[in-house]
């Protein structure tokens, strides 16, 4: 299901925008090589998840350049249907292996 008509995304149009603690990095160098380990997961993690919700914004306002009446001057949608598909099934696969992720995770310290 693309993400813009998704109304459970927190990052799609119907609902309002969702505002997220900014992210830090996490410094790496003072912690033990086991939290070094997390301390990387968690700042990938952390790029991917922004990245998609801003890569969702995106598709959204192009969707919206779509179905907005346009006069000459205004830009034109980004995106064909071809290729706002194809950033909805990337988003889709990126967000399920993180979360694949995060589960392995979980799952490794769940005794």
């Amino acid at each position: 299901m693309p993400v813009a008509s998704n109304p459970g995304c927190p990052c799609a149009p119907h609902r309002p925008a969702a505002q997220f603690k900014p992210f830090e990095w996490i410094e790496a160098e003072r912690l033990d090589p086991h939290q070094q380990i997390q301390a990387a997961f968690l700042n990938d993690a952390r790029d991917v998840v922004q990245g998609a919700c801003t890569l969702a914004q995106l598709l959204a306002w192009d969707e919206d350049r779509r179905d907005a009446d346009l006069s000459a001057t205004d830009p034109a949608p980004l995106f064909d249907a071809c290729q706002r598909g194809a950033l909805q099934r990337l988003l889709s696969v990126s967000l399920s292996l993180l979360h694949a992720r995060i589960e392995s995770q979980c799952d490794a310290l769940t005794p």
